[in-house]
């Protein structure tokens, strides 16, 4: 299995530089962002330039809020999805990444009707949407969760993935997104249950870690905070998930200390 790096892209970017870093770097996958959006050929430009990293480009991100489609918290609006699954086939990629959507403005904030039934109705609506698109392209389209969202738990992020019923809907792994952090200290029995209730429906799982600062939560690189990454990568190993692991949160130049953390603590994956 090798490990992946999150990357932010722009059309003004030396691609081939960049993957090049990255490929040097020891990482063999990437998931790219492209916070000044992608047209056809800005995705051949990224495709050939993977290409001739020898990356593989496992991921892109969209992160539209699907609650409120037509804000772009990340650069797209529920329709930019569209248009980024439209555009898979010329990045040579399968999987588009979106979060699971809030009625709060901010992406972190609780929301008092985001459990509610209209909640849950109009993420099923938006993702129902898109099925014949990622039916067209043979496409996933993986949803992140995060504690304060419509999914903010391992059991309404089942129950969702089996009202759906695709192969094309799957969902971020992703322990910080799913630990509020009133339940860090139960890390140990929390994250094996869960991971293993999770393991049919994960499409990606994302390497980050998680701290608080004067009581505000912060989302650092691997190894910057609290996550037990010997339980979760266990987990991981155990359920067997064979899903792209991405490292995110992480510059180029912490990249190395990230990695290195990563494979020190999951050699049950490697």
């Amino acid at each position: 299995m090798q490990l992946g790096l999150w990357l932010e892209l722009r059309p003004s970017d030396d691609l081939a530089r960049l993957t090049d870093q990255v490929a040097e770097l020891g990482f063999g996958t990437l998931q790219a962002h492209f916070p000044a959006g992608c047209d056809a050929t800005f995705a051949r430009r990224v495709h050939r330039a993977c290409a001739g990293s020898g990356l593989e480009l496992v991921a892109v991100s969209g992160y539209a809020n699907p609650l409120r489609p037509d804000d772009a918290p990340k650069g797209y609006t529920q329709a930019g999805i569209a248009r980024l699954i439209e555009l898979l086939p010329l990045l040579d990629a399968r999987r588009v990444v979106t979060w699971s959507g809030t009625y709060a403005a901010g992406l972190r904030e609780p929301h008092p009707e985001n459990h509610s039934a209209a909640a849950w109705q109009t993420l099923q609506r938006a993702v129902d949407d898109l099925l014949p698109l990622l039916d067209a392209q043979d496409a996933i389209l993986v949803l992140e969760p995060f504690f304060t969202h419509v999914l903010d738990g391992p059991e309404r992020i089942v129950r969702f993935c089996q009202e759906v019923g695709s192969p094309y809907v799957r969902v971020v792994l992703d322990p910080p997104g799913l630990l509020p952090p009133a339940t860090w200290e139960q890390q140990a029995d929390l994250l094996p249950a869960s991971i293993a209730m999770l393991a049919p429906y994960v499409g990606l799982v994302h390497l980050k870690d998680m701290r608080l600062r004067d009581g505000v939560l912060e989302l650092p690189g691997p190894g910057e905070g609290v996550l037990d990454y010997t339980v979760f990568l266990n987990a991981v190993a155990r359920a067997g998930i064979d899903a792209p692991l991405v490292i995110e949160h992480v510059s180029l130049a912490q990249a190395p200390a990230a990695r290195r953390y990563v494979l020190a603590h999951g050699r049950a994956l490697w």
